[in-house]
Order: C-alpha cells, then structure tokens, then sequence
C-alpha cells in the first residue's frame, strides 16, 4: 500500500490582481489514480481518501467516480497568413481530428472576418473531416480576441459536464484592441470552468504592433490552463504543429476520462489562498486538480 501526498496552491495570477478560493462551506477536488502503465485504477472509496486544507484534516462529503467527456473547440484563423499555402492547414487539421479518442465531441470555428461554425459541436470524425475542405481564404484579420471569448462563452452556459478544450489557430495579421474588463472575464472564465487553452500563432504577416497583442493574450490564457502556446514563422510548420497538439489533447482526453470527484468540508475560518492536500491509501500515480483537467 502506498501512501501518496499531493499538495498545490490555489492562487491564480491575473493580469490585474488575483483570484482565490471563494469562502464556500464544500469544496471539491479532482483526483486521478492510475497504474504505472497509465491504466485507471478502480474502486476509490471514501476510507481510501484523506483531505487537509492548510494542515486542517477536512470531512469527506462524498467520493464519486466520473467518466465526463472532453469537449474541444478549434478556432482557425483563415486570413492569409494561414492559408498562403492553406494546404499544411488542411492536412494538420485532419490529422489532429483524426488523433482524437473515440467520443470526443469537438467542433471546428473560423474567424477571419466574422467568427462562425464551420462544424457544430459533434463526435463523428468524418464530419469534422469532411468540414476541413470548407474552410476558405478569407481577405480579413481572424478576430482573435473576439473567438476566444465567444468560445469561453459557449463553454459557460454548456450545463453537460466535460472537460473543455480550445485551440486556437491564430496569427498576428490585425490589429486587436481589448479593454480590461472583457479580457478578465475571460480569464475568469477560463479559470472558473477549467478551459484548457492552446494557441498558435503564425507571425509575420506584415504587421507592425499587431502581433504583440495576440502573443501577450496567446501566451496569457495558456499559461492560466496550462496549455501550450507556438509562434510560428510559417504556415507550412502547422501540417506538424497541430497533430503534436492533437496528441496533447488526446492523452489529457483519455486520462481525464477515469477521475474521482471528492467533496469535502472547508475549514470553519478558510483561508484566502488554501493549500489543499490528498491521501490516497492505493497503490497507484496520483494527480490533483481543481477543475479535473489534468495535462
């Protein structure tokens, strides 16, 4: 029997203060046990589990085993920085659909000129396949900023459980201009609902300030989901860029499908700022989070 214990810090930086942990009576966590060999293991009861808020021993409310979904929005940037050639587009969306676990519902967006569906959310890969041909040079900047908040939008009025994704597929063709408050709420949302967030960027498009803004922002939101941020040179770089992100996106998918949602009891006089920390009493690789979406 190996006792694990994980312990993380819940505050969260952002570019105009901070977010903590809200005084809430429960709290939950997510906790991901696995083999060696990356096989989940089964049957966590509450007598396997043990949760300490800064060194306060908490009740256990429930312990209850999830199987949610992964749900991935790709948002592609169709001016002319990625479609000049707008073949590695294509081939490197194809192979990142193709790269997805079965089950995995994801939806595929452009944003040049206006931000529109080009495929609504759905799991059958040959529709998302079928739909990579649709997508069309366009003369106008991909609204970047625009897309990733109609995308956090969407993902906060889904009431289905799962696990959010967003890639985007950017570039610094335009100029982007953002007020404080529409860009923290986007971050706010992307914290509150565990939006693991990727971006590239293909740089070079003529611009002169306007790529400054879609890197800060690019790099911003990644580092607040832990996902992956790549300026690139040139388009022809994402026929390999995106499957690699693909396959980023695939383990997370298939880990995060075998979870446990514990609840607890907060302390009676809960920090701002909590350590939390778990005892696992089972053999097995333990990983934490709060919003369950595990790199």
């Amino acid at each position: 029997m190996t006792k694990f214990m994980f312990a993380v810090s819940l505050a969260v930086a952002l570019m105009a203060g901070s977010v903590s942990l809200s005084a809430q009576k429960q709290q939950q966590i997510f906790v991901s046990l696995t083999t060696a060999d990356g096989k989940p293991v089964e049957g966590l009861q509450a007598g396997d589990v043990s949760i300490t808020e800064d060194d306060v021993n908490c009740k256990l409310v429930k312990v209850e085993a999830i199987d949610w979904p992964t749900k991935v929005q790709v948002l592609v940037d169709n001016g002319k920085s990625n479609t000049a050639p707008i073949n590695p587009l294509r081939d490197g969306l194809k192979a990142l659909f193709e790269s997805m676990p079965e089950g995995t519902e994801m939806s595929l967006y452009v944003t040049a000129g206006t931000p529109r569906a080009v495929v609504k959310p759905t799991t059958d890969k040959q529709k998302l396949i079928d739909g990579i041909a649709l997508i069309a040079p366009d003369g106008g900047a991909g609204m970047f900023f625009d897309a990733l908040s109609e995308a956090a939008e969407r993902v906060a009025k889904d009431k289905v459980p799962g696990f959010p994704v967003i890639l985007m597929v950017g570039s610094d063709l335009g100029q982007v201009r953002v007020l404080d408050q529409p860009y923290l709420k986007l971050q706010q949302t992307i914290i509150d609902k565990g939006i693991t967030t990727h971006v590239t960027v293909t740089t070079g498009s003529g611009g002169t300030t306007s790529g400054q803004a879609q890197t800060e922002i690019g790099l911003t939101v990644t580092k607040l989901s832990g996902g992956r941020y790549e300026g690139i040179s040139a388009a022809s770089r994402l026929s390999t860029l995106l499957p690699e992100i693909g396959k980023k996106i695939a383990a997370s998918a298939v880990k995060q499908r075998h979870q446990y949602r514990i609840t607890y009891e907060r302390p009676d006089k809960p920090s701002v700022q909590p350590r939390i920390g778990a005892t696992v009493k089972k053999e097995g690789i333990v990983e934490m989070s709060l919003r369950g979406n595990l790199p």
